[in-house]
């Protein structure tokens, strides 16, 4: 799957730019509203107990749109073997503790 234009800006948004964690999503949640979307699309694939229930239900329909796809390119990338997870600081220091 291919993502549209303004969901790899959005994802691109959802990622660390420099230092050693570069590449993988923010800690957080930014402060951008479609990066914030595919941050919870993301995230929804790489470690689902981030996800706040009341940031989703209060989405509006072009960041449910970025949402949705991101979700689907992570679920996408998941089936093809690829380990997403790794991309979450926390669930990545989990899984090397054995917590997870």
């Amino acid at each position: 799957m291919v993502l549209s234009d303004t969901a790899a800006r959005a994802l691109y948004g959802a990622c660390h730019k420099k230092g050693p964690h570069k590449g993988r999503l923010l800690k957080n949640a930014p402060k951008d509203p479609m990066s914030r979307a595919a941050w919870y699309g993301a995230q929804s694939v790489c470690n689902p107990y981030k996800l706040s229930i009341g940031a989703l239900l209060f989405m509006r329909d072009e960041e449910r749109a970025i949402y949705r796809e991101v979700e689907t390119l992570f679920d996408d990338m998941k089936a093809a073997g690829w380990k997403p997870e790794g991309l979450d600081r926390d669930r990545y220091t989990l899984e090397m503790l054995g917590a997870w």
